[in-house]
């Protein structure tokens, strides 16, 4: 059984270590390693800005393995990102993250569309993103790499 919980400022050295993950890189629109003082300032000014739903999801021995970030755009449209801690790969986490996270926001986000781009080669992410319920709109540029355009809304 899985449960989501809300980062706190004790939680900005395993964001770190997650966005900085070989994999995480290789499949982020930008592949960059990210130094801590930038990583810091990002997640002080994120925290607990409006903008940003973020959560940690745990599992039943209370180990983090991974985190969503829904960030609000204009229009009621938001854009989601994930990542698996590489301890926990390949177990079947990312769509039942994917339903939690996407569930909770909706429900408290009334009217919104997550939108979800997943870069061409990433198919262990799109099938994720397809169990979790989000629907294929199309193959799109986004960010100057083909991607899945994929979207969520309430039923």
């Amino acid at each position: 059984m899985l449960s989501l919980r809300k980062p706190t400022i004790e939680d900005m050295e395993i964001y770190f270590s997650w966005a900085n993950d070989p994999v995480v890189r290789e499949q982020s629109y930008n592949s960059s390693v990210i130094d801590l003082e930038s990583h810091k300032q990002w997640f002080e000014s994120v925290l607990n800005n409006e903008a940003y739903f973020m959560c940690i999801c745990q599992n039943s021995a209370g180990e983090d393995i991974g985190q969503v970030r829904i960030q609000k755009q204009k229009n009621k449209e938001a854009i989601i990102g994930i990542s698996i801690d590489s301890n926990h790969r390949g177990k079947g986490y990312a769509k039942e993250i994917l339903v939690l996270a996407t569930d909770l926001f909706l429900k408290s986000n009334h009217g919104f569309l997550i939108n979800a781009y997943i870069k061409e080669g990433n198919l262990n992410s799109k099938f994720a993103f397809e169990n979790a319920g989000f629907q294929f709109v199309n193959t799109v540029v986004h960010e100057n790499f083909k991607s899945y355009h994929f979207i969520k809304k309430n039923k």
